[in-house]
């Protein structure tokens, strides 16, 4: 079946993917027990919002700074974090690392991105949701990959596209409370599937796709090294392997350990598409190996650091792939990419294996797998 990526890179824009969980924080640890209390997560109490509103006056008349722009600096900072926890970072520097990779890849993108994750973090903030989590950008990155999707394979009229960013990032946010209370597990990317989803099949991008000759390329060595780096960027759905070198600095200057996983789940999603016969433009284009460098991120995320938990992130890259391999043919059948579907699905029954295989255990506080315990 003919490879998707043509249609990306003729627009020299590329492909896709991720997600995380409506979590607390404490301290430098970003998923807090909010896992395992997600009913205390979801609204803040009208007595706080009375409370901050009386005070708004006396911060003004004693010099202090406004709630106004307090608010707005928190904002800010929310969408800033919004672009990292797509792979699960919290941090501001490694966030603007990131938008600085997607901008060298492609401009255009890296602008769609910062506005979903600002639309989807002022939506959860303007309804109420758990402020803690917006502050931590957990409600605004499923907004900032909507905004990805959007410039690759939304409208090519900007302001239409600038609209189907700001709607489906706005529905993210709203959708991402529903799960809050349907699922005992992180959320991962399921709220960008359904929305982006939604969307694209009524659009059906990719079926331009199917008049395009594509190129014919051979894997080598060379090629293989720079589709590593390729799935890297695919997670924002671009198409470059200098912005996925950026990207792994950005995850190494948060969790060298981490970083390591993204590369080792990446390469393992390619050489599972080599196996399995893939077309060899869909792997260089790293479309094998995003889903995959996802999974093994989660896994290093949310379990202990073990030698379980290593074989257990090998196996996941692994098996995203392989699932991708399955759900690509059938979703292209339509139209549209399969997103970060398989990476979904596998992590989901990935974290339920805790308890089930001796040496797996989850995080309590999961943050990296240096301080993982």
């Amino acid at each position: 079946m003919r490879s998707y990526l043509s249609l990306i890179c003729k627009r020299n824009r590329p492909t896709l993917r991720l997600q995380r969980y409506d979590l607390g924080r404490s301290g430098s640890s970003f998923y807090s027990s909010i896992y395992y209390n997600s009913t205390q997560l979801m609204f803040s109490s009208n007595s706080a919002q009375k409370k901050n509103a009386s005070q708004d006056d006396d911060d003004g008349a004693s010099g202090k700074p406004s709630i106004i722009a307090t608010n707005k600096h928190i904002m800010i900072d929310a969408t800033v974090r919004s672009l990292g926890q797509v792979i699960f970072l919290n941090s501001t520097n490694s966030s603007r690392a990131i938008l600085a990779s997607l901008a060298i890849g492609d401009p255009t993108l890296a602008i769609y991105a910062a506005l979903g994750a600002c639309t989807a973090t002022f939506t959860a903030h303007s309804i109420g949701l758990n402020q803690q989590s917006c502050s931590d950008g957990l409600l605004g990155y499923n907004g900032a990959l909507i905004g990805c999707a959007m410039s690759v394979f939304g409208p090519s009229f900007a302001p239409l596209g600038v609209a189907y960013t700001i709607v489906g990032a706005s529905a993210t946010s709203v959708f991402c409370a529903s799960l809050n209370k349907a699922l005992s597990q992180p959320q991962w990317t399921w709220s960008f599937n359904a929305v982006a989803l939604t969307s694209l099949l009524r659009m059906k991008p990719l079926e331009m796709a199917e008049s395009m000759v594509p190129d014919v390329v051979a894997i080598n060595a060379a090629s293989l090294c720079n589709a590593v780096f390729v799935g890297i960027s695919q997670i924002f759905v671009v198409n470059n392997a200098l912005t996925g070198v950026g990207i792994i600095g950005s995850i190494g200057m948060y969790s060298p350990k981490l970083a390591c996983h993204a590369l080792g789940g990446s390469s393992l999603g390619c050489l599972v598409g080599i196996l399995l016969g893939a077309d060899p433009s869909d792997v260089i284009n790293g479309l094998w190996g995003y889903n995959s460098a996802l999974a093994s991120m989660a896994v290093g995320t949310f379990f202990v650091h073990s030698r379980e938990s290593v074989y257990l992130s090998a196996g996941s890259a692994a098996a995203s792939a392989a699932l991708f391999g399955a759900l690509q043919p059938a979703f292209q059948m339509h139209g549209v990419p399969c997103l970060t579907l398989p990476f979904c699905a596998v992590t989901s029954a990935c974290y339920l294996l805790e308890g089930q295989v001796a040496g797996l255990k989850l995080a309590k506080e999961p943050h990296s797998p240096e301080r993982n315990a």
